[in-house]
């Protein structure tokens, strides 16, 4: 081997140590910018899970709160019994599921054992019965005739006391549909069919037929 061919195995292995350093390099960027990638990618994607977590919105169809045994004691849910009246509402339920206490679009219910008192948009709603039958009692306090206070108690059937305070007049009816004003009332003549009202000293008594004629009066 002459000094020419020793020359140029030389520069043939000089060039071959340079490309594969050259690879190198290139490999070990590759690597460095994956890895930088993969980083900016996770932090990233951390980023917008916290904003998500943090954003202070939960959208879904129902909330359900359960104990220790999986029951679910608290929802938060849209209720809709007919499909067009969708209402929100929260609940809160006892043990054996049966529901303690419901806040609905205008309407707040408790219930116990046999009693459920309700508070309505407008008015004060209290009835005792057996739940899903009609209630013996009910207790009822809102608005009357032009704004005045009304009481009014329910039993059975027909019966029922309502007060008027802005009659001011007391109406009292049995079950067998006689009606009693204590008070201030509106009567209207058979014949000439005129509304006159009496005063608060008058006591008034109506027959039980469908049109609840005068049957006595005083004064």
């Amino acid at each position: 081997m002459n000094d020419m061919e020793l020359t140029r195995r030389l520069e043939k292995l000089e060039r071959d140590n340079r490309r594969l350093k050259r690879l190198a390099v290139a490999g070990l960027a590759m690597v460095v910018t994956a890895g930088v990638v993969y980083a900016v990618s996770c932090s990233s994607a951390q980023k917008t899970a916290d904003a998500r977590s943090g954003s202070g919105k939960i959208t879904a169809r129902e909330f359900d709160v359960v104990d220790s045994s999986g029951k679910v004691r608290a929802q938060i849910a849209v209720n809709c019994p007919p499909a067009a009246d969708c209402r929100p509402e929260i609940s809160l339920f006892d043990p054996n599921g049966k529901p303690l206490t419901s806040i609905s679009a205008g309407k707040l219910t408790v219930s116990g054992e046999k009693e459920e008192a309700s508070l309505l948009g407008d008015h004060l709603q209290f009835s005792v019965g057996p739940k899903g039958s009609p209630p013996r009692v009910t207790a009822e306090l809102g608005s009357g005739s032009a704004g005045g206070g009304l009481l009014s108690l329910s039993g059975l059937g027909t019966n029922h006391v309502l007060v008027d305070s802005n009659s001011p007049g007391v109406e009292i009816q049995d079950s067998q549909g006689y009606m009693m004003d204590l008070g201030a009332v509106n009567l209207t003549a058979v014949n000439s069919g005129q509304t006159s009202a009496t005063t608060a000293d008058s006591i008034v008594m109506f027959g039980n037929d469908k049109e609840h004629h005068l049957i006595w009066r005083v004064p």
